[in-house]
Order: C-alpha cells, then structure tokens, then sequence
C-alpha cells in the first residue's frame, strides 16, 4: 500500500514538473546583474521585488492581457517605474518594439529592473532581437540569449528574422 502511494506521488511530482516546464518562468530569474525576467508576476511578487532593490518594471503583456490588471498601481504604489510596451503575441515581436524595450534598459542600465509578459517568451524573443540586430551578435549566440531570457516557442520565429 505504501509502496503504490509513492508511487502516485512520483507520478503525480512529474506531471507537476512537466506541466511547469510550458508554464514559462514563474518567479523572478536573474539574467544580469540588474535584470531579472518573469511571466506574470502576481501583486506579491512586485511587492517583493520592490521589497529587494527592484527599481523598474516593463510590462510586455498586451491591452487584451491586461484587463482588470492593477499592475501600474501596484508597481508605483512601490515606489518603481512601470513601463508598458504591448507585444501582441507573436506578431508583437519587432524590431520596433526591440529597440523600445532598448531604450527602456539603456535609460535605466543602472537600476534593477524586471522585465516580463505572460510566460517570458515574448521577453526572450525580444532580448534575442536586441542581442541579434543591436547589439551585433551571430544569430546563435542571439538566440542563446534569448533561451537563457525565457524564449521557448518563438524561437523560429526569432531565428528567421535574425537570419534575414
């Protein structure tokens, strides 16, 4: 009996961790020094991040995502900077919106800021771009950067447009 019990508890830790592995990066990951990426962080989260040095937040979530979201009011009432630029899902992957979310870093490359959408993977194709058409890396090592930011099913997508 014993034995079958901890058997389900493996079975059901896996289904766990699998499920984990698409839901994306769920607590804050530090990338650099003064970075960190996410999906969407709950208002305990901001607080906390607030609470720990956070300085900045960008916000890559689109309008549609953010209905009944608070997270502007959250993150001034701790005292950050909040920044919205909406990526609309995989078509929100731009260099435009690259070179805002650049912007955004280089304006505040001395704070600690969190930068997140819903999973992070709008955040990795993104830092993929920048590291790829801004900062002049081979579409490899771009996409790297991506991966290690959160990119998970954009990534073709990314390696297109880089390899374009």
């Amino acid at each position: 009996m014993v034995k079958a019990f901890v058997n389900v508890l493996v079975l059901m830790s896996a289904v766990l961790v699998s499920m984990n592995a698409h839901a994306g990066i769920e607590s804050p990951k530090q990338v650099s020094d003064n970075l960190w990426v996410m999906g969407t962080p709950s208002d305990a989260q901001l607080s906390e991040f607030a609470n720990n040095g956070g300085e900045v937040v960008i916000n890559l979530l689109s309008q549609k995502e953010m209905t009944d979201s608070n997270e502007a009011a959250v993150v001034t009432k701790n005292g950050m900077a909040y920044y919205h630029v909406p990526v609309n899902g995989a078509g929100g992957v731009t260099l435009e919106n690259a070179r805002m979310v650049d912007r955004i870093l280089l304006k505040n490359s001395d704070k600690n800021v969190l930068v997140h959408c819903a999973s992070s993977n709008r955040v990795g194709a993104l830092m993929a771009l920048r590291a790829g058409w801004l900062d002049g890396m081979s579409v490899d090592e771009a996409i790297a950067v991506g991966k290690e930011h959160g990119m998970t099913s954009l990534e073709a997508k990314v390696k297109g447009m880089l390899s374009q």
